[in-house]
């Protein structure tokens, strides 16, 4: 199975919700506090017990019976502030809080049953067939995945869109997910998982809000520190930083280019004809045939380039640019952020940790974990501690395709000594 899906997707979504700022200043304003009040679009009371949390961050509440709240000493940066509530669409912000001056007054439209613009069908067998898919593609396949549980599966409904070409699955609340390996629990606010039959491609995204696990245990403490550090040391989060401080080497990190290629497949005698020097026929060609890819004789001969392997039913070759990649030529500074630029797709090589066995080609032993990235939006834009300000703009395969909810930390998180 082919994973492609960011392991922390959010997104900013246009949704028919109104977001206006109230009309006074507020005494004392704190630039990193964010405050204000939900209320229901159509009737104007407010909503009790709405979830109000910044995605991906351990920073969160409900609102009081006046519809209010008030996060305090928010992330600085970009974020996405989000807001949900069982019957609502999901509401989500991207911004800056030292950028607010004002509360703001969010109003939430009632949620749609239909997808928007797409026609689907619910399935009642859905969570029987199909609950495998889902349990790999967002849990995943890690060690510390094994550790993940899902607490409230029964949110889940499946859907298939119109020429059953895709799998569909939303949540009717947030997902509760504990994670015992990393001592948090994950409420994560499921906007759409998708599965692609044909394509063997998964994709999904939500937002993920991290509660602390409590424990009296310093040994179970311990663990939790020591396996945080693990899953941040060699995730895409810790690479983006590394390479926006020009850190790769220091931190473990090789680039390299990556030429992919479709494919140009054509049949040629199994057996060559031959002639002589007249241009007589001395052998006949044999009309037994084989398969010969263009593509890849054409690459073939630049000794620069490293063939990669690829599994028999890949409809494409790949090869890998010999000389590694600087930081300088695919990263540059615009004002406090970074643009990720490059060509073709980045094969990225981290020799700090080995590779799971169960990731590892052909039973290998002792090889550094890779991952491959292809941009979808240029530049990619990356701030210092680094966030991917859209997720959705980097495509991960690889060792990064493969990390989900087991190896998922806070976006604020720090690698801390046990």
């Amino acid at each position: 199975m082919k994973y492609l899906s960011y392991k922390a997707c959010m997104r900013t979504t246009t949704i028919t919700i109104t977001l206006l700022l109230f009309c006074f200043s507020l005494a004392g304003f704190c630039q990193l506090n964010i405050e204000g009040r939900v209320i229901d679009a159509a009737d104007k009371k407010p909503l009790i017990f709405a979830n109000v949390f910044i995605s991906n961050t351990t920073k969160g509440q409900q609102t009081d019976d006046k519809g209010r709240f008030k996060l305090i000493n928010v992330p600085s940066g970009t974020i996405d502030l989000v807001i949900s509530y069982v019957g609502y669409q999901t509401f989500s912000l991207q911004l800056k809080a030292d950028t607010l001056r004002k509360p703001l007054l969010i109003m939430l439209n009632a949620d749609a049953i239909e997808l928007q613009g797409v026609t689907i069908k619910r399935l009642k067998d859905g969570f029987r067939k199909y609950y495998h898919i889902f349990e790999e593609g967002f849990m995943g396949k890690t060690n510390f995945s094994k550790e993940c549980k899902l607490k409230n599966s029964e949110a889940l409904t499946f859907s298939m869109n119109n020429d059953d070409s895709e799998l569909i699955i939303r949540a009717e609340e947030p997902l509760k997910i504990e994670n015992k390996a990393l001592g948090y629990v994950v409420k994560y606010q499921l906007e759409e998982f998708r599965y692609n039959f044909k394509e063997r491609y998964i994709s999904f995204w939500g937002y993920p809000f991290f509660e602390e696990m409590k424990t009296r245990s310093d040994r179970r403490r311990k663990q939790w520190i020591e396996n945080r550090n693990k899953a941040y040391y060699g995730s895409s989060q810790h690479f983006l930083k590394a390479l926006t401080e020009q850190k790769l080497s220091e931190e473990g990190y090789v680039m390299h280019t990556l030429i992919r290629q479709n494919k140009m497949l054509f049949s040629v005698p199994l057996v060559a004809e031959k002639r002589d020097s007249t241009g007589n026929i001395v052998t006949e060609a044999s009309k037994e045939k084989m398969m010969v890819d263009s593509a890849d004789l054409k690459l073939r001969i630049n000794q620069s380039l490293k063939k990669l392997a690829t599994n028999g039913f890949a409809r494409y070759i790949q090869y890998l640019v010999r000389t590694p990649l600087k930081e300088s030529e695919i990263v540059s500074s615009h004002k406090d952020v970074f643009n990720i630029e490059f060509t073709n797709h980045l094969y990225v090589i981290y020799n700090k940790e080995f590779e799971e066995p169960q990731f590892a080609d052909g039973g290998q032993k002792n090889i550094p974990q890779t991952s491959i990235l292809s941009l979808l939006e240029s530049p990619a834009i990356v701030e210092k501690n680094g966030h991917l300000i859209n997720p959705l703009a980097i495509v991960f395969e690889g060792r990064w395709g493969y990390e989900k909810m087991g190896e998922l930390l806070p976006l604020d998180y720090l690698p801390d000594l046990p």
